[in-house]
């Protein structure tokens, strides 16, 4: 008989973690190896635990969900599958979510057959992305030259010193600054600067690099 899927629980919500760890230790093929409500707690215990699956609140005390993923990625990188069972469906939690690498992002309102099977299939390394991923600005979507200008614009040149320094005209400025935005779903140079960031897609500059 094969192992049973050893599973650990993250939640400060005492009802919501118990309910869930009762339904999934009915299911033959999976085992709640632990619970816990304290982030910190989870990560001195969990080498103990060797658990092939983490499911994770966002809203956490002391320390937030998105910490506590990138810590385990970190440690384990895909040993360890991380799942996000959370109240906050705000885009931008899922994506950043899946840019940590978690292989599923569920709502609490999710039922428990998608919990189960979310946890069955991260094992078997597939990814459950929501519907609503699919509306999310990508790190792919931006063309080389757009991202040279969106560099340029966290460095807060112009539109005329941007066209000097990429040898183009400002109305060319212009059309590529209004497809970042539309790609990013920003409005406005600091909106396209704070998501680059966030995607990956601008690297912190230094006080030199002014």
């Amino acid at each position: 008989m094969e192992q049973p899927i050893k599973v650990v629980l993250l939640d400060d919500h005492p009802l919501v973690m118990e309910g869930l760890k009762n339904r999934l230790e009915r299911e033959s093929d999976i085992r709640v190896a632990g619970t816990f409500n304290d982030p910190r707690e989870l990560l001195s215990q969990i080498a103990l635990l060797h658990p092939d699956v983490v499911v994770i609140d966002i809203s956490m005390p002391g320390m937030n969900g998105f910490e506590v993923l990138e810590e385990l990625k970190r440690t384990y990188g895909t040993s360890v599958k991380l799942i996000v069972l959370s109240g906050y469906e705000y885009d931008e939690y899922v994506h950043k979510a899946f840019e940590i690498g978690v292989h599923a992002y569920l709502s609490k309102q999710a039922t428990y057959p998608q919990i189960m099977n979310a946890i069955r299939q991260s094992l078997l390394g597939h990814r459950l992305v929501s519907e609503r991923m699919t509306a999310l600005p990508r790190t792919d979507q931006l063309t080389p030259t757009e991202r040279e200008v969106l560099k340029h614009i966290a460095l807060e040149k112009t539109n005329k010193e941007i066209a000097t320094a990429l040898l183009m005209s400002q109305r060319t400025v212009e059309y590529h600054m209004t497809a970042i935005n539309r790609k990013l779903g920003v409005k406005t140079r600091i909106g396209a600067v704070s998501k680059g960031y966030e995607l990956g897609l601008l690297e912190r500059l230094h006080d030199g690099d002014k």
